[in-house]
């Protein structure tokens, strides 16, 4: 029995096979991730930047005298539309930390204006 003898170096078995390039074809990018979306907590975040300003830096030339009654109006509308759409609407921690905030400052202003007044009105009546 006669074996064929294999073929020298470098002959047909060597020889890359080049394959005609495939041309790209365009795919669509895939679909985006539904995300629901997140309510609306502007002015319940407002609220509560102002309400904290007002109980840190409103002592300094009376700012929060502005920013305490602020803080406490846009708590309020925030709270009022988070009741109404509260799908549409959030923040309502946010809300009422405005609330707070606001409603502390003026508190506490009304109570030193009570206790300066009274001294004032003592000190005038002991003279």
């Amino acid at each position: 029995m006669h074996m064929p003898s294999p073929p020298p170096y470098g002959g047909p078995l060597a020889t890359p096979q080049y394959q005609q390039p495939v041309a790209p074809t365009w795919q669509a990018p895939p679909a985006p991730f539904a995300f629901a979306p997140q309510p609306n907590q502007s002015l319940a975040l407002v609220s509560s930047i102002f309400g904290g300003y007002s109980l840190v830096f409103g002592w300094c030339c009376s700012t929060g005298l502005l920013t305490g009654p602020v803080a406490i109006g846009l708590g309020i509308f925030s709270l009022i539309q988070i009741k109404n759409n509260p799908t549409q609407y959030g923040g309502k921690p946010l809300a009422i930390i405005g609330i707070a905030g606001g409603g502390l400052y003026l508190l506490f202003g009304l109570f030193m204006l009570l206790i300066y007044g009274l001294g004032f009105f003592l000190q005038a009546l002991g003279q």
